[in-house]
């Protein structure tokens, strides 16, 4: 029996922007600001061979200012079809299994990452520039 880890999911994945939230907020000048982001992974569906995801990454200013930013990508991965004896999803702590596998994720952050940085310099000045993959304060929570 094959092990379940982030290697036995195909290349090939469904991912596609969802939702897009981007205000430009007034600044003083010379004005410190501490930008974060705040990274979420809710699994949405989990079916014998696949996993649904909607991944959510939203930028935090402090204080509240300059622009704010949140987007979330639609993510399904599928265990590849050469290891059909593997169990099924079902029966595993997905949360856990999630937790221990966030490459699984890695594409929808890379988007998001792209999108920010193109959103974010295209008024001019520097792109603001976030990890392609999961942050290690990520939030990860399953669809009730």
């Amino acid at each position: 029996m094959e092990q379940i880890n982030s290697r036995v999911f195909t290349g090939r994945t469904e991912a596609r922007l969802i939702k897009i939230r981007y205000d430009v907020l007034p600044i003083a000048m010379n004005t410190t600001v501490n930008i974060t982001n705040e990274d979420e992974i809710l699994i949405t569906r989990v079916d014998d061979k696949s996993i649904s995801f909607e991944v959510t990454r939203s930028i935090v200013v402090n204080p509240k200012s300059l622009f704010e930013i949140t987007a979330t990508c639609y993510l399904r991965r599928t265990i590849g079809e050469q290891f059909a004896d593997i169990p099924s999803l079902k029966n595993l702590d997905i949360k856990e299994f999630v937790s221990k596998n966030l490459d699984l994720t890695n594409i929808a952050f890379s988007n998001l990452a792209y999108i920010f940085a193109s959103i974010t310099g295209s008024f001019g000045g520097t792109p603001l520039l976030t990890p392609p993959a999961p942050a290690g304060n990520v939030n990860i929570k399953v669809k009730e």
